[in-house]
């Protein structure tokens, strides 16, 4: 009890100062659907930032709860893998925060071992073969992806976690510093170290926490799944949970992208295969000139969420608040941006078929 009120108080009290260009959220809040977000969370997970800086859009913060909870939290069983998967993408996203948090907690999920960058040949465990794949979701057409390796029945969990976290990676990178926990010099290899130490102790109890699958927070009306996401009906409440976080981000984008801007971002990401963007911004401007200027500070935030998220900027941001007051759009634009890339992403996925379909809650990891 004690561990867990110590947990508690860093999580919503110290870790939200590491949130940047947007106001820090009340956790306290009487919003009845952000109330419900914080609760579920603290109880299953943590009211973390990377899900409390969507506060000022509760739908798209209850969006991306829902989908985070069904594809990575659900089946504490699987949680070493599924943490390794999220180390892999955050690597790929140049995402120091979540590379720290979840290298760490791959660690206390699994038994203390800790995930080995450097893979051989010779590795051939479920673990090591989902971070494999994982290392590949930016390959479209990569042998790894063609024939993933992974038991059937844990693909939408698995499949889940990776786009949860390709769209997490660039929220986090906008949105919260490079550090868990605001400490001195928390960039240097020394604190590093240290934050990675405490993230295990505290991560032994969270890893172990569960829920029940399919308890959804929010509704969706009479939202569709994409087809970009078919891999996940074989699980219904991931499919639920990424069903919700679909309707969010597409309600956030009616709501805040201009028409114009969204036609340019799918556009550009139409003809995008995972390459990394070219050195300098000048492809960036070359973009968004054609539109009205007033619209350039929202494609300029939007197209850099998608594809290089560590490249938004105080400059980037000011310019954005010109023309749009409070942090809700701030969000919603970042936001709608990220869920775009990641739809694009979650349409290179192919699922197995004749594979082992036992889970890996039924077998040893």
């Amino acid at each position: 009890m004690l561990i867990e009120n110590v947990e508690n108080q860093l999580f919503r009290k110290v870790a939200p100062f590491t949130i940047r260009h947007i106001k820090r959220p009340d956790l306290y809040t009487n919003d009845p659907l952000a109330e419900r977000v914080f609760d579920q969370a603290g109880r299953e997970f943590q009211a973390a930032p990377p899900i409390t800086l969507h506060s000022p859009d509760q739908l798209l913060m209850a969006g991306v709860w829902s989908a985070t909870r069904e594809c990575f939290i659900i089946n504490a069983d699987g949680r070493a893998m599924r943490e390794a998967v999220a180390a892999a993408v955050s690597q790929l996203n140049e995402c120091p925060y979540c590379v720290d948090v979840h290298t760490a907690m791959h660690a206390s999920a699994n038994g203390g071992h800790p995930l080995s960058k450097k893979k051989s040949a010779n590795d051939n465990s479920p673990i090591d073969r989902a971070y494999k794949w994982a290392l590949a979701t930016l390959e479209p057409g990569s042998p790894l992806l063609q024939n993933p390796q992974i038991s059937a029945a844990d693909i939408p969990q698995i499949f889940g976690t990776a786009i949860c976290f390709h769209y997490t990676n660039r929220m986090v990178n906008i949105f919260l510093d490079r550090a868990p926990m605001p400490m001195p010099a928390a960039g240097s290899k020394f604190m590093r170290a240290f934050s990675r130490a405490s993230l295990r102790f505290f991560g032994r109890r969270i890893v172990k926490l569960d829920g029940e699958p399919g308890d959804f927070i929010m509704e969706a009306d009479d939202a569709v799944l994409p087809e970009e996401f078919s891999w996940a009906h074989s699980n219904p409440h991931v499919a639920g949970g990424l069903l919700r976080f679909s309707h969010a981000a597409e309600m956030a984008g009616d709501e805040a992208v201009p028409k114009e801007v969204q036609e340019l971002v799918r556009s550009h990401l139409n003809t995008w295969n995972g390459e990394q963007v070219e050195l300098g911004r000048g492809w960036l401007e070359n973009l968004v000139q054609p539109l009205d200027k007033k619209l350039q500070p929202s494609a300029r935030l939007a197209i850099l969420a998608a594809r290089a998220s560590w490249q938004v900027d105080k400059k980037i941001v000011r310019e954005f608040r010109q023309f749009h007051e409070g942090d809700k759009a701030l969000i919603q634009v970042a936001g709608w941006a990220s869920y775009a890339a990641v739809k694009r992403i979650s349409g290179w996925l192919i699922a197995p078929t004749g594979q082992d379909k036992s889970s890996s809650k039924e077998r040893k990891k």
